[in-house]
């Protein structure tokens, strides 16, 4: 199990990709009447689809809830997916030989195991827990007036629109990230890079961006209880995640301050800014702008490349070949997983 203890919310989220179930316990969350409908569109957005970079282990991804009356939340509760779909055997050939950049290794010298079947809890299969909890918490947040909402900026060498080059809102996300792929703009061609990768038995990783407006200036705090080191905790804890950077991020390095630092104004009374490169926090706190972050994934490890490996077992060097089903690039699934974390960071800091 992996444990997130928030100031006033707790998750935990448990099982394994070829378990019996995995679920999460919620401890903490507001008292709110969950909208079903909205959340089973949530997470069918993680689930995977008949599409090129999907894999084909489909899951029905229904959670059966434990402590609900009648959807109300009023306490702690649980809730649960049941793994339907497993074919373990599909491993048998790796026992103790460790998928190159996986987690195999190090969970093999910290644990001791030599069978890594599907990825254990180390697998992208337990996000779709952390959506259960994310969209029930995107769900108080709108009731806020707060929305959250992600959409697909990179894939391989194609960048699509993105937040760094013009100003995008909520509104352009919900209206622009329809059809089957989750991107703004340039859907066939990131279609035919993920193709290309697929072709050659090959990943290719890429970049989600998110855009949260309505949220006030002033939450968040210095130091250790900065706003982005605490969306950042809960992005990191989504697997593949290799960077989370805020506005303009690394471009940052590249600039100086006379060329990115936002300028202040008053209009009507109320301070705003003339850029928003910042991404709406400074010192760890919310500003009043939207915020704005992108989250960089790697190509998913599980490839059907030969590559070069160890037996733990024999101690030699070995060739493997990685069998079963996986993502070609997990980006488009991650979408809404990213919003699942920035949704729990901002409603135990607001909570």
């Amino acid at each position: 199990m992996s444990i997130f203890n928030g100031k006033k919310i707790a998750l935990e989220i448990y099982g394994e990709s070829h378990a019996e179930k995995i679920g999460v316990k919620i401890k903490g969350y507001p008292k709110m009447q969950i909208n079903m409908e909205n959340l089973a569109e949530f997470l069918k957005r993680r689930q995977a689809k008949k599409a090129v970079y999907s894999t084909s282990r489909i899951e029905s991804d229904l959670p059966i809830f434990l402590g609900l009356n009648q959807d109300k939340i009023d306490g702690d509760f649980t809730a649960e997916i049941i793994n339907s779909n497993k074919r373990s055997n599909d491993y048998n050939s790796l026992y103790g030989k460790p998928r190159p950049s996986h987690a195999d290794y190090a969970w093999s010298v910290k644990d001791g195991v030599l069978d890594f079947s599907g990825g254990g809890r180390f697998s992208g299969r337990l996000t779709a827990p952390f959506c259960i909890a994310g969209g029930i918490a995107k769900q108080y947040l709108e009731s806020l007036g707060i929305k959250i909402e992600a959409y697909v900026s990179k894939v391989g060498k194609v960048q699509a629109k993105s937040y760094k080059s013009a100003k995008i809102t909520v509104e352009d996300v919900l209206r622009e990230r329809v059809g089957d792929f989750p991107s703004l703009d340039k859907k066939q061609e990131i279609i035919e890079e993920i193709t290309n990768a697929k072709v050659q038995g090959d990943s290719v990783g890429g970049k989600v961006e998110c855009v949260v407006n309505g949220l006030k200036a002033g939450l968040g705090d210095n130091l250790f209880s900065g706003l982005e080191g605490k969306i950042s905790y809960l992005c990191y804890a989504i697997p593949a995640v290799k960077s989370v950077e805020f506005g303009l991020g690394e471009e940052f390095s590249e600039s100086l301050g006379s060329m990115v630092n936002d300028s202040l104004y008053f209009e009507d009374q109320v301070v705003k800014t003339k850029t928003n490169n910042s991404g709406g926090i400074n010192g760890g706190i919310s500003n009043g702008n939207d915020i704005t972050l992108a989250v960089t994934f790697r190509p998913t490890p599980s490839i059907s490349k030969e590559q070069d490996s160890v037996d733990l077992v024999n101690k030699t060097n070995v060739k493997i070949q990685i069998q079963g089903r996986h993502d070609s690039c997990i980006v488009p699934r991650a979408v809404p997983v990213v919003e699942s974390a920035v949704a729990i960071a901002l409603l135990d800091e607001i909570l």
